[in-house]
């Protein structure tokens, strides 16, 4: 659930004219922020979190946000939300664990094996982000990074097919 955005641009093969090489300047010293996400598989809804520390408090502020998105209220009687997990060390946390307890009504958790980015589809939406926002980019500052990050989730707001067809499952 969590992808990194790094100061430091990600190098992506582009198409260059003959015999020009393309540069890509770096920054002096990287810096890194962590997304936390969650994407609906149904109707291409983004939960999305960006923080400067991979903590457990952050990864249950996202389950709270995904909650508050998809089933809120003070009881709930409806369909579970299928929480797709790696194996990630907070996602067993003993704060996760509360988060879960709690919203064991709404929340079926749902673990992946080792080693498996293929099956989480957020993976491939971090991916895609990086494929169109931070590859090959510098961007002058982290503020600056996490904008273009923020920006490019609103637009995706909007484009729930556009969602849809990165993580594979559209119609």
């Amino acid at each position: 659930m969590t992808s990194i955005c790094c100061l430091l641009p990600g190098i992506a093969g582009c198409w260059t004219k003959r015999g020009c090489q393309r540069k890509v300047p770096t920054p002096g010293k990287n810096q890194k922020r962590y997304g936390f996400g969650a994407v609906n598989a149904v109707t291409g809804a983004v939960t999305r979190l960006i923080r400067e520390r991979k903590k457990s408090e952050r990864f249950c502020a996202l389950g709270e946000a995904i909650v508050e998105a998809c089933c809120p209220g003070e009881r709930w009687e409806g369909t579970k939300v299928a929480l797709v997990v790696d194996n990630f060390i907070i996602h067993r946390s003993k704060a996760t664990s509360k988060l879960l307890e709690r919203y064991a009504d709404r929340l079926e958790v749902c673990e992946l094996p080792t080693y498996a980015l293929q099956l989480n589809v957020i993976e491939l939406l971090w991916k895609h982000l990086r494929r169109k926002v931070t590859h090959n980019c510098l961007f002058e500052s982290v503020a600056a990074l996490v904008a273009a990050v923020e920006q490019f989730f609103a637009e995706l707001d909007n484009q729930p097919a556009t969602v849809l067809s990165v993580i594979g499952c559209a119609e």
